[in-house]
């Protein structure tokens, strides 16, 4: 299966994008009538939240909220654009061309202005594989053309991608890795529609030994291990640099031990995980955290989000993330982190 890396114009984050189909597996389906939260209601134009909730009845067992979990990666639910009551965003949200460049495939599309295939709008839609899946959104008036720009068009287009051929949606986590292949995108998506009030196992996502990268989204970080800080201080962890409020997660299975919900200290907002191989990880200057001490938890699951408190507040968002085997001192985890994570 080809995979394209696209930016978006006017939003935060890089993504992939698969354009083959892939079949939907057998777990459990989820319920798609929960109402919105309000999170979800605070967090997105009226016009974004009806699309997917109407698009979701497009695909049998697609809960909305993880419609809105894709819309809210792909363009932050339109940030920085305009939409109308009948769902057009404007301006139009147009990634750059697909055309070989380093870290980009090569994608002729001879009806683009440029020759090249781009993403385009509030989902983000390859334009070659908009023209075989577009589809009308169901509030729409009849007759009229689907629009790549348009975000009850987009949504039900969204909707039947992630059904494919089959009449229902299964698994959610194979559906979503239509998208974009990466178990990365899968939980992000999962953590924001769980935030908008989803809740049902995904199914098993792929894991190497059981653990994954804490950070749940495009990441960069250095070895900054014992460098030097203030106050004669040493680096006792690893800044690992992110998007304000990317899902911070489990790096394995365990049991939340101690969190801090208090912006104070040189931490801010702090969450320790104590994993089941007896190694304690600490999450510092988060924006938010959502687990609480007590909480089992498995690797991907969600604890926090990013953020820049304590003594981060001048810097930009990261997480400082330290290692303690069998809960002693702090180790280098540096080597962890690279072996886990993608730098992008």
């Amino acid at each position: 299966m080809g995979k394209v890396m696209v930016a978006i114009v006017g939003a935060p984050l890089a993504l992939l994008l698969t354009v083959a189909v892939v079949a939907s597996g057998d777990g459990p389906s989820a319920d798609s009538s929960a109402g919105p939260v309000n999170a979800a209601a605070a967090s997105m134009p009226p016009v974004f939240l009806s699309a997917y909730q109407q698009g979701a009845t497009l695909c049998p067992g697609l809960p909305w909220q993880v419609l809105a979990g894709i819309g809210w990666v792909e363009s932050r639910h339109g940030e920085n654009r305009t939409v109308g009551a009948d769902g057009e965003v404007v301006p139009a949200i147009i990634g750059p061309a697909i055309d070989g460049r380093p870290g980009f495939a090569r994608i002729h599309d001879a009806q683009s202005p440029d020759g090249w295939a781009h993403a385009r709008g509030p989902m983000q839609f390859l334009t070659t594989t908009w023209r075989g899946m577009a589809r009308l959104g169901p509030s729409r008036p009849a007759g009229a053309k689907p629009s790549i720009d348009n975000v009850f068009d987009t949504a039900a287009t969204a909707a039947a991608y992630l059904c494919g051929s089959d009449p229902s949606v299964g698994d959610l986590a194979s559906a979503i890795r239509r998208y974009n292949h990466s178990d990365a995108y899968v939980r992000q998506v999962l953590a924001k529609a769980t935030e908008y009030g989803w809740a049902a196992d995904p199914g098993p996502l792929d894991e190497a030994a059981g653990m994954t990268c804490p950070v749940s989204g495009p990441i960069s970080h250095s070895r900054d291990w014992h460098a030097a800080r203030s106050g004669g201080r040493e680096h006792q962890g690893n800044d690992v640099f992110s998007s304000l409020g990317t899902p911070l997660v489990a790096i394995e299975a365990g049991t939340i031990d101690k969190a801090s919900n208090v912006d104070s200290g040189l931490g801010g907002i702090t969450i320790w995980l104590r994993g089941d191989s007896g190694t304690r990880y600490y999450y510092a200057h988060n924006q938010r955290n959502v687990a609480v001490v007590g909480q089992r938890v498995n690797a991907g699951d969600l604890l926090a989000y990013l953020g820049k408190t304590g003594n981060a507040r001048s810097t930009s968002p990261h997480v400082h993330f330290e290692v303690h085997p069998g809960g002693g001192t702090a180790t280098d985890p540096y080597p962890l982190i690279a072996q886990l994570c993608t730098a992008r």
